[in-house]
């Protein structure tokens, strides 16, 4: 997976990340692909100081956002005082190391 990718239930239109076998809502088994598009909003974080192996940072900043076509997704926040409701840009990049090969997730930082 080079970028984050959602899904649409041609059902019912509801929103899933990530893919899943049936909508949670109707159950239906057909889904078309949602890009995310816009800014993202913060709608929730949290500060976790345990962190697996392949992060050399002491703690991060984790937070489940919004983009602007209803898209919800996760990612690493890059700034020290987040606040809720706050506007970020999404990126797609590097978030740890695992045996020499950097593995990519969902960056975010706050917009300008």
């Amino acid at each position: 997976m080079n970028e984050l990718v959602a899904y649409r239930c041609k059902k019912c239109g509801r929103i899933s990340y990530p893919d899943r076998s049936r909508c949670l809502n109707c159950k239906g088994r057909e889904f078309e692909t949602v890009r995310p598009e816009g800014d993202a909003k913060l709608l929730t974080f949290s500060d976790v100081q345990a962190l697996p192996w392949g992060i050399d940072d002491r703690y991060r900043i984790l937070g489940v956002v919004e983009f602007e076509n209803k898209v919800k997704a996760m990612g690493w926040i890059k700034t020290e005082k987040p606040k809720l409701g706050m506007k970020l840009k999404a990126t797609w990049g590097p978030v740890r190391k695992i045996q020499g090969e950097y593995v990519n997730g969902l960056v975010l930082e706050p917009a300008k």
